[in-house]
């Protein structure tokens, strides 16, 4: 959040002031602002420092920053990004350990987060693509409920990756 001027900072010789109520007063002195502030015991707030000559604004300072702080944390609250959850594994991973990461996916797509997927191959497990897919393919069918794959497998360097998103919630 920027910085306000309030009160003695703000040191322009002419401002364009608006009351408590919103209404325009017009272009007055700074003195003649600030005094109608002060016996309206409200604070002087310079809102648009670029403008000419500068806006300000009689107010409750403390009360505008509380208001403002809480617009800000409400709309991080209901803005909040998704973040993309990875799963990595080889062709050559055990049943056991396939499973507790095709149970983390399951946990991630439920929570409502989106999973990419890579296998990764070593050595000469890249001549062998269809194992992978294959693997891919038995995660994609044990997903099914919980999210709907974005893309089919794409080979990037020494890895395949894919992407599941979660299902929509609306029933």
């Amino acid at each position: 959040m920027k910085r306000l001027r309030k009160n003695e900072e703000i040191r322009i010789p002419n401002v364009r002031l608006i009351d408590e109520k919103g209404e325009q007063f017009g272009v007055v002195s700074t003195d003649e602002a600030k005094s109608k502030a002060k016996a309206a015991g409200l604070d002087l707030v310079e809102i648009s420092p670029n403008a000419e000559p500068p806006v300000c604004k009689i107010m409750d300072f403390g009360a505008y920053i509380y208001e403002k702080k809480k617009l800000e944390k409400r709309q991080k609250l209901t803005g909040k990004a998704q973040t993309c959850k990875e799963i990595k594994f080889g062709i050559r991973i055990s049943d056991h350990d396939f499973e507790v990461r095709l149970n983390r996916s399951k946990g991630f797509l439920e929570k409502g987060h989106p999973v990419r997927v890579i296998l990764q191959f070593k050595g000469r497990e890249q001549s062998h693509a269809e194992i992978g897919i294959k693997r891919l393919e038995e995660m994609k069918d044990a997903l099914e409920a919980f999210g709907k794959q974005e893309f089919s497998p794409k080979t990037q360097g020494r890895s395949m990756v894919t992407e599941f998103r979660p299902l929509s919630k609306k029933k």
